[in-house]
């Protein structure tokens, strides 16, 4: 499970001397200038004190290409440096060299991403290859030393590592997630103890069983449910809807019953009023006797 790294090619950049070549624009003293190198390439950017100094780009004469930040003539800060066979590096430079967090994009599509000293990856990062194979953690000059992940061929390690090779103890899980234990030695690995691959429960099965006619089946016997509870409840409104029929015939017969007393009444005043004509008219009648007599 060795890996190889690549190593960057160009670990510290020394720009030409201003003295041996040319101002051909601007101002390359203390200002924005163009200045063209004897030997081939050029710089576009910022001056200061007769030194590339600010935001500027160089081209060099091997292909190499940098835009950034210089300070004194060499890169210092943050830039991208493109190499003639398309590497690329993104990220801090300091004093001419590449140190401080940054990516690094090489032509093979092999990529590291982490930390660098003087060139180098070198403390924590990440390598990845171009076949997918990856190393995730702690770097020195260069190589895979300290601890670390190694994915590789279906298979993760996870352990120590030094001068890029394994070394101490370590774990192997397999792609079925069967374990190994043990330790190098001699460049052999000792197994200490093996793990069988963990037995799946019902659990886990069912979650990565896909969607399938089952669940279908389910979702139909809801379906049917929500018909039931939605026909309940239709046959509560129509029970609700006698109930308010039959409050209206309570009601019709309490106007009835309101009406009778009424009809009482109506009758006890036409009684009153007929008395009341008999009466006079048997006045009317004995005195009409009375005068008769005399």
């Amino acid at each position: 499970m060795k890996k190889t790294l690549q190593l960057l090619s160009i670990l510290l950049l020394l720009f030409p001397s201003v003295i041996f070549g040319e101002c051909i624009e601007g101002d390359c003293t203390n200002g924005f200038g163009i200045y063209v190198f004897l030997e081939g390439g050029q710089y576009a950017g910022q001056f200061s004190a007769g030194e590339f100094s600010g935001s500027g780009k160089q081209v060099y004469a091997d292909g190499n290409r940098y835009e950034g930040m210089f300070e004194n003539g060499l890169l210092h800060g943050q830039g991208t440096l493109t190499y003639a066979d398309g590497s690329i590096y993104k990220g801090e430079f300091n004093r001419g060299v590449i140190s401080g967090r940054g990516s690094m994009v090489f032509a093979s599509k092999d990529k590291y991403e982490g930390s660098f000293v003087n060139g180098l990856f070198h403390g924590k990062g990440t390598y990845t290859y171009s076949n997918g194979d990856q190393y995730k953690g702690e770097f020195k000059k260069g190589q895979y030393d300290g601890n670390g992940i190694l994915y590789s061929d279906g298979k993760e390690y996870r352990g120590t590592f030094k001068e890029g090779e394994h070394f101490g103890k370590g774990t192997l899980t397999n792609f079925d997630k069967s374990q190994v234990m043990g330790e190098w030695k001699n460049g052999e690995f000792v197994v200490k103890q093996k793990i069988k691959t963990p037995k799946k429960t019902k659990a886990s099965e069912s979650e990565e069983e896909p969607f399938g006619d089952e669940d279908f089946s389910e979702q139909e016997d809801i379906f049917a449910q929500d018909d039931v509870v939605v026909e309940q409840q239709e046959n509560f409104a129509l029970e609700d809807k006698d109930k308010l029929v039959e409050q209206e015939d309570i009601f019709s017969q309490d106007d009835l019953v309101v009406g009778e007393p009424e009809d009482i009444f109506l009758q006890g005043d036409l009684g009153a009023e007929q008395e009341q004509e008999d009466i006079f008219a048997q006045d009317n009648i004995d005195e009409e006797a009375e005068r008769a007599e005399q």
